[in-house]
């Protein structure tokens, strides 16, 4: 269930600094996110958000880029807000 400041992680701005809130998807998906460092708690920064490509994050020491779609299955908080 989405609170009022959850969002699809497609949808965050650039320089956002995000809490994980929830992940979508088939169980598969889900491992494979978290295996890149993506799990529920966990934190990102958006260093590129677009419209139509990729999404570039920061996820500890890490870069990594997602599509649209997959980017759309991660739920985030502004962490501001925790």
């Amino acid at each position: 269930m989405m609170n009022a400041r959850q969002m699809p992680l497609a949808f965050a701005p650039e320089e956002a600094r995000l809490a994980v809130t929830g992940l979508a998807g088939c169980k598969e998906m889900q491992k494979r996110l978290s295996e890149m460092g993506l799990h529920v708690g966990g934190e990102v920064k958006v260093i590129r958000g677009c419209v139509t490509g990729p999404l570039l994050l920061a996820v500890g020491k890490s870069r990594l880029a997602l599509g649209q779609e997959m980017s759309r299955k991660i739920f985030v908080t502004p962490l501001q807000d925790r």
